[in-house]
């Protein structure tokens, strides 16, 4: 990634962390996620953002996206909470707590190659609950923070069984959320047009 454009998203994250950095342990969360590559960091091995920061890119999506979302769908829910769940949802993939790093790049030469790799020495478990499992460790956090956290992959994953008869508006809120940001805003499909009619050739 180009330095400016670093710098650019660096400042937008720091605009949402300030937002929370009051939260008891947000800006030690930080600092360790910071430590163990929160900015170099891909957001997939090959899907969406799989380039260096886009972890970060994908985080502050989510978060501004949660954000407009939540003033029309819960407007109780604080601004806190939002945040802290949007941009730290998927800080497993920067590291698994264990200090070993979520992916690798991948120097296999190639045109067909994917620009990272799942790293195989890392602590098997649950991404959303590794994700849990380290927010949780620096900030105590609620119950539909924890909810939220841990299940906003929705029922996209298995795990979601858990808690299909009583998921929190929270959790639905940080679900899609995350789930426009991955397969509309990231892949530029909010500015694709598809009102083609049926049968219309042209």
């Amino acid at each position: 990634m180009e330095k400016n454009n670093l710098e650019t998203i660096k400042k937008e994250y720091y605009s949402l962390l300030e937002k929370i950095i009051n939260r008891k342990g947000v800006k030690e969360l930080n600092n360790y996620l910071e430590t163990h590559g929160l900015f170099s960091s891909p957001a997939s091995t090959k899907y969406h953002l799989c380039v260096e920061g886009g972890l970060v890119i994908h985080s502050i999506n989510v978060a501004k996206l949660a954000l407009e979302l939540k003033k029309s769908l819960l407007p109780l829910v604080s601004d806190e909470s939002v945040i802290l769940c949007a941009l730290f949802h998927d800080c497993h993939k920067v590291t698994d707590g264990f200090s070993n790093p979520t992916y690798i790049k991948n120097e296999l030469n190639g045109i067909e190659k994917q620009p990272y790799l799942w790293n195989k020495n890392q602590f098997s478990f649950s991404g959303a609950h590794k994700s849990l499992l380290i927010i949780s460790k620096f900030v105590e956090l609620t119950q539909d923070e924890m909810q939220a956290i841990a299940y906003h992959d929705g029922p996209y994953v298995e795990s979601w069984q858990d808690i299909a008869s009583d998921p929190y508006p929270l959790t639905f809120l940080i679900h899609f959320a995350d789930l426009w940001s991955t397969w509309v805003i990231e892949k530029g499909r909010d500015k694709i047009s598809f009102n083609k009619k049926f049968l219309q050739d042209n």
